[in-house]
């Protein structure tokens, strides 16, 4: 009788300390896979016509592709792959008539969250 006891106490503690787990915990571990230029809401806000290229530059980098077939027109994406969750795609196009911007073609970007600055702040960090 003591041992069935001490057997169904056990297997409860168990179990209690089991369920506060992640539903994660025997699951295949997914990194983030993040491709092309990071495109940052703020520094697009900050975008206005009449803008020289050395200036976007300056505040977006290099474009991710320049077209030779329309140079005057640069292109920035920017993917993010989460291991969980859902897939974020942010896109600008930048159009120029010689070296300033005519004209801004932006996707629907969502605030950069916490955790895309924290990433941004880590691939920094590790270029320096």
């Amino acid at each position: 009788m003591i041992m069935s006891k001490t057997l169904i106490y056990s297997l409860l503690l168990c179990l209690t300390l089991l369920s506060g787990c992640s539903g994660k915990l025997f699951t295949i571990h997914k990194i983030d896979v993040q491709q092309g230029n990071a495109v940052e809401v703020e520094k697009v806000e900050q975008l206005a016509v009449g803008m020289t290229k050395e200036q976007v530059e300056f505040l977006l980098g290099s474009p991710m592709l320049t077209d030779i077939f329309h140079p005057e027109r640069w292109d920035y994406i920017y993917y993010l792959i989460p291991g969980y969750g859902e897939k974020e795609r942010r896109h600008v196009s930048i159009i120029f008539n010689g070296n300033k911007i005519i004209e801004i073609v932006k996707s629907e970007m969502a605030a950069t969250t916490e955790k895309d600055q924290a990433t941004l702040e880590t691939e920094a960090d590790s270029d320096s």
